[in-house]
């Protein structure tokens, strides 16, 4: 599977909650490939485990986690 194929994979992931949930739902790896695969995804169960878990988080998220509160609340706040 190359980049653009990952990309396009991820992008899913995030814009289709029904596809994520199926995917995290399957009982094992190669069983999340073959749903993978009937959406048109042609990928390793190791290629789908790297897609899925090593996603960078956006601004606002990391913000939120590295402030340790909610996106907006400064750390500390709410202590």
């Amino acid at each position: 599977m190359n980049r653009t194929s990952i990309d396009a994979l991820i992008a899913r992931l995030a814009n289709d909650p029904a596809f994520a949930a199926a995917l995290g739902a399957a009982p094992t790896a190669q069983a999340a490939q073959r749903i993978a695969a009937e959406h048109g995804f042609d990928v390793t169960p190791e290629q789908l485990a790297a897609a899925t878990t090593n996603r960078d988080l956006p601004d606002a998220d990391l913000a939120a986690v590295s402030g340790g509160g909610p996106s907006g609340i400064p750390g500390g706040l709410l202590d």
